[in-house]
């Protein structure tokens, strides 16, 4: 395909409520690909993991947390960004999680790659995750 080539696609917007989330479609031209979603579920009672989107440069990841639940700490392999949907919580990173930042609606928290991190529900929390992967 040449520069001035743009290739027809079909852009998803998902809206998310209380109930779950909705989705819809409309047709856009200036975007340069859009892959399907992705619907993998994993609830363990408290914590709710849905992959919402897979691509080959990126995915995105709702995450729940309820009654005080924690999202015990852990490392990413590829930066990541945590946007909170809903709800509050704490998001600690580093080696002894020795910094916190409180997560309310509409908080945007980035890290690098190997970052050692960790989110607690107080009491409740809905976060998106996107990661970014390396090609």
């Amino acid at each position: 395909m040449s520069k001035n080539q743009v290739q027809s696609v079909t852009i998803v917007t998902i809206l998310f409520r209380s109930e779950g989330y909705v989705i819809t479609e409309e047709p856009m031209t200036n975007i340069s690909a859009v892959f399907q979603l992705d619907q993998t579920t994993i609830d363990e009672g408290d914590k709710s993991v849905q992959q919402i989107f897979n691509g080959p440069r990126r995915q995105l990841l709702e995450i729940k947390l309820q009654n005080g639940a924690v999202l015990t700490k852990h490392r990413a392999n590829e930066p990541i960004t945590v946007l909170c949907l809903a709800g509050s919580g704490r998001f600690m990173a580093g080696e002894d999680l020795e910094e916190s930042q409180k997560m309310r609606v509409g908080t945007l928290v980035t890290l690098e790659a190997g970052i050692l991190h960790e989110v607690a529900a107080e009491p409740e929390i809905h976060i998106l995750v996107s990661k970014f992967k390396e090609i």
